[in-house]
């Protein structure tokens, strides 16, 4: 009895099947992939990466203690009478119950805000008073940052008193 000698290995049919099989699934997932997001149009722009430079925080200088406003108030107070806000008094923002007071662009409830500042903030005063839409409108401007102005109205201000010097 003659005995063939045994063959070892895989079939090349089997290598090509696989090969041919393992092409179709990744084009049918590229297709897929490739399907499922939108071509860009003159309407959708490419979208590309962009570098923003975000700037270290700076020191904020804080005035010296002996700086105060009521320095300034004694010099305007002798122009107007006594508990009267006017140009060169300052003022503290109350009476917000703590929503803040929107300043203003310019006088008038329709004016942009510029921002919001907080109760017990003080201000001094630059311009006004001006009359519109049922309010005193007062021209304000922080002392710490002259970014910081804008129009208030006077229901929510309190004027600063400053102590009577005497001789």
């Amino acid at each position: 009895m003659e005995t063939k000698p045994s063959r070892s290995g895989i079939h090349p049919l089997t290598i090509l099947a696989a090969v041919f099989l393992a092409a179709a699934i990744l084009g049918i997932v590229y297709l897929l992939f490739r399907l499922s997001r939108p071509a860009p149009t003159a309407e959708q722009p490419i979208p590309t990466s962009a570098l923003t430079i975000i700037p270290a925080p700076t020191h904020t200088p804080t005035p010296p203690p002996t700086m105060e406003p009521a320095a300034a108030t004694q010099t305007a107070a002798p122009l107007l009478p006594p508990g009267t806000i006017g140009v060169g008094t300052y003022v503290k923002v109350t009476g917000t119950g703590g929503a803040g007071l929107r300043m203003r662009a310019e006088p008038g409830t329709d004016a942009e805000i510029h921002f919001v500042s907080m109760d017990e903030e003080i201000f001094l005063v630059i311009g006004g008073p001006v009359e519109k839409d049922g309010y005193v409108w007062w021209q304000l401007r922080a002392s710490y940052d002259a970014n910081r102005t804008g129009w208030s109205a006077e229901s929510f201000l309190t004027l600063l008193e400053t102590a009577t010097q005497t001789p």
